[in-house]
C-alpha cells in the first residue's frame, strides 16, 4: 500500500486530479450497480418464488379434486351400506354349496355394476377389491389383468398393517392394463384395507391415470422451459409432462419449505415446492432463473448502463476541463525544469490575475532576484580575490621582518649576548603567532608557549622578574583550546597584580572524570578586596559580544579579562565556566572549566 502511495505522490498534479475525478465518478456508479443488483436480486427471487407457489397452489387444487374422488370412492366402498351388504353377501357364500357359482356370479354382477357407476361419475379409472380367498371384483376385464398379481407387489403386505381408515399412497407405476399402456403408460394408485365382520380380509386398490395430472401441468405450464413435477418426499417423480422422467429422482431437497436456486441441466433454476393434500407428496416447480429474473435484471442493467454512458460523457468533459485548468501549472513546471537545467532566462508568461498567474509572477520576480544576487556574488567574489591577493602581498613584509629578526638574533647570539637573542626570539615567535590566525584552536602546549614568550617580553620591557611555572602532563598538553585565551589573563596578572617583589604565576591543567579540561591560573600578586572582586564578577557577566569585538581590534593589553570570558561563552555556551577568587595581599586564582568535546 505504501508503494502505491509513493508512486501516486510521484505523479503530476494534473494526473492525480484526473485519477481523482475518474474514481469519484466511476466508484459511486459501480457501487450503485453492485448494490442495486444485490438487493434487486433478492426481491426478484422472492417475487418469482411467490408466483411459482401461487401456480403450484392452483395445480394442487386440481389434483385435490382427483384425490377427493379417489377418497370418496374408497370411503363409499368402505362405508356404504349397500356396498357392504354386497361384500358381506359374498363372504357368506359357501364354496361347497351347489348354488355357490350362481350366487357368486349374481353378486359379482351387482358389485361390478356399482363399481362401474362410480367410475362413470368420478375420476378413478380402475378399482379392484380382493379377498384373501383369492376372490376379487374389478371394473375392468380380467383378460387385461389378473388382480391377484397385486399380492406379488412389495407394497401389498403393508396393507395388513393399516387400520380401516388409513390409506397407503403407492404412487406412480406402470399401467397394469396391457391394452392401454401405449396411450396411458402410467397409473397412480392407493390401497386400503376394508373392514369386515367375517374372517375374510378384503383389500381395496384404486388407480387413476397419471395423464390426468399431466393435463393439469400442461394447462398451467405457460413456458415450456418451466418444469412441473409431482414427487414424494424423497424427490421420486410420480408425474411430469415428460413421461421419460417418471420414476427418476430429483437430486434436491424437495421437502424444504423455502425456495432454492439449484443447478438443473447446467443452468440455474428457481426450485419451489408445495405440499399435496391427503398424500405425503410434493408439487415441484423448476423455473429457469434467467427467464424469471433475467428479464427484469436486464431492464435494471440497461438503465444503469445508460446512466453509465452519460457519466462517461460527463467524465470526458470534466477531464478536458481539468486539463485546461492545469495548463498553467504544466507550463510553470516546464519553466522550473528549465531553470533546474541552468536556464535562468526562462520566464512564466501566462497572463491574468488568478492564483497560478500570481504564483508565476512571483516566480519570475524570484528569478530576477536570483540573477541580481548571482551578479552581486560574482562581484563580491572578485573583490574577495583581490583582497586575498592584497593580503598575500601584505604578508611579505611581516615574513621579511621575521627573517631579519632571526638574522639579528643569530648574530647577537654568535657574539655571546644570549639574553638579547632570547628576547628577540620571543618577540619573533609572538609576532608570528599573532599574525598567523588561520587556526582558531591550537594545542594547549602551543598556547602555553605563547604565554611563556609573552612573560619573557614583559620581564624585559618592565624589568620585572616574573616566573612562570607550568604543570601540564603530555595527554592534557595536546587538547585543543582557543588561541590567545590565556595571554590576557597573564597580562592582567603582571600589570595589575605586580607587588614589587618576585612574582610567580602558576598554570596547572588536568582532565576531570566528567570530560572537562580544568585549567588553574594562580599568582601571588596584590590580589583584591571583596568589593572589587564582586564588581569584577558583575562586569564580566554583563560584557557583550559587541564590546569584545570592539576591544579585540586593539593590541594585546587591550583585550581584558571580561572579553576572554565572553569569547569563551560564545564558543562553548553554557558548558563553559570560569571562577575568579582573590584575597587582598594574597594573589588571585582563576579556574577555567572547558568541555573537551
Amino acid at each position: 500500500m505504501k508503494n502505491y502511495l509513493l508512486k501516486l505522490n510521484q505523479l503530476s498534479l494534473r494526473t492525480r486530479l484526473i485519477i481523482a475525478v475518474i474514481l469519484c465518478i466511476l466508484l459511486p456508479w459501480i457501487s450503485t450497480y453492485l448494490v442495486s443488483n444485490y438487493f434487486t436480486k433478492d426481491v426478484l427471487e422472492e417475487r418469482a418464488a411467490k408466483q411459482s407457489e401461487d401456480d403450484l397452489r392452483m395445480i394442487e387444487s386440481g389434483i385435490k379434486n382427483i384425490l377427493d374422488d379417489m377418497m370418496y370412492t374408497s370411503n363409499y366402498i368402505q362405508f356404504d351400506t349397500n356396498m357392504n351388504k354386497l361384500l358381506k353377501k359374498q363372504e357368506l357364500i359357501k364354496a361347497d354349496s351347489p348354488r355357490a357359482s350362481q350366487q357368486t356370479a349374481v353378486n359379482y354382477l351387482h358389485i361390478s355394476n356399482a363399481l362401474a357407476g362410480l367410475t362413470d361419475m368420478l375420476t378413478p379409472a380402475y378399482i379392484s377389491i380382493l379377498f384373501n380367498n383369492d376372490l376379487y371384483y374389478t371394473n375392468y376385464s380380467r383378460v387385461d389383468f389378473n388382480p391377484l398379481q397385486f399380492k406379488e407387489q412389495d407394497w401389498f403386505d403393508k396393507l395388513d398393517s393399516l387400520s380401516f381408515y388409513d390409506t397407503l399412497w403407492i404412487g406412480a407405476h406402470q399401467n397394469y392394463i396391457k391394452s392401454e399402456r401405449k396411450t396411458d403408460p402410467y397409473l397412480i394408485t392407493i390401497g386400503r384395507k376394508i373392514e369386515s365382520s367375517t374372517s375374510l380380509d378384503a383389500y381395496l386398490i384404486i388407480s387413476f391415470k397419471e395423464e390426468q395430472i399431466k393435463e393439469i401441468f400442461e394447462n398451467m405450464q405457460s413456458d415450456h422451459h418451466t418444469k412441473l413435477y409431482l414427487t414424494n418426499q424423497s424427490g421420486e417423480i410420480y408425474s411430469s409432462v415428460d413421461k421419460q422422467e417418471i420414476g427418476e429422482t430429483l437430486p434436491y431437497n424437495v421437502s424444504k419449505k423455502s425456495y432454492q436456486v439449484v443447478d438443473y441441466q447446467d443452468e440455474s433454476h428457481l426450485l419451489v415446492s408445495y405440499p399435496v393434500s391427503y398424500a405425503d407428496w410434493r408439487l415441484v416447480s423448476l423455473v429457469p432463473y434467467k427467464s424469471t429474473i433475467g428479464s427484469i435484471n436486464t431492464v435494471t442493467r440497461t438503465t444503469i448502463l445508460i446512466q453509465g454512458g452519460f457519466l462517461v460523457i460527463f467524465l470526458i468533459g470534466l477531464i478536458v476541463l481539468v486539463r485546461e485548468m492545469t495548463k498553467p501549472l504544466v507550463k510553470l513546471t516546464n519553466v522550473t525544469k528549465s531553470v533546474e537545467k541552468g536556464d535562468l532566462s526562462a520566464r512564466f508568461d501566462i497572463p491574468g490575475n488568478h492564483d497560478v498567474a500570481q504564483l508565476g509572477h512571483s516566480f519570475n520576480h524570484m528569478l530576477d532576484t536570483i540573477e541580481t544576487m548571482i551578479e552581486q556574488v560574482r562581484i563580491q567574489e572578485e573583490t574577495k580575490r583581490n583582497a586575498e591577493l592584497d593580503m598575500l602581498q601584505a604578508q611579505i613584509n611581516p615574513h621579511f621582518l621575521f627573517n631579519v629578526l632571526n638574522a639579528i638574533r643569530l648574530q647577537i647570539k654568535m657574539k655571546g649576548d644570549a639574553d638579547s637573542a632570547a628576547v628577540i626570539y620571543s618577540l619573533s615567535a609572538l609576532l608570528r603567532m599573532t599574525i598567523n590566525r588561520n587556526n582558531a584552536f591550537i594545542p594547549l602546549n602551543e598556547e602555553l608557549s605563547i604565554v611563556q614568550h609573552y612573560v619573557d617580553l614583559m620581564n624585559f620591557r618592565h624589568q620585572h622578574d616574573v616566573k612562570l611555572l607550568l604543570s601540564v602532563d603530555e595527554q592534557t598538553a595536546m587538547k585543543e583550546v582557543p588561541r590567545f585565551f590565556l595571554q590576557p589573563i597573564i597580562e592582567n596578572a603582571i600589570i595589575h597584580g605586580y607587588n614589587e617583589k618576585k612574582e610567580t604565576i602558576e598554570i596547572d591543567a588536568f582532565l576531570q572524570e566528567d570530560g572537562y579540561l580544568e585549567i588553574l591560573v594562580q599568582d601571588n600578586g596584590i590580589g583584591m578586596d571583596t568589593a572589587t572582586l564582586q564588581k569584577l564578577r558583575t562586569k564580566i557577566s554583563d560584557t557583550t559580544y559587541a564590546d569584545w569585538k570592539r576591544k579585540n581590534a586593539q593590541s594585546f593589553n587591550g583585550i581584558g579579562l571580561k572579553n576572554v570570558y565572553q569569547r569563551m561563552k560564545l564558543i562553548y555556551g553554557d558548558a563553559f565556566d570560569m571562577v575568579i577568587d582573590s584575597l587582598e595581599g594574597d594573589g588571585t586564582i582563576i579556574v577555567f572549566r572547558i568541555p573537551v568535546e
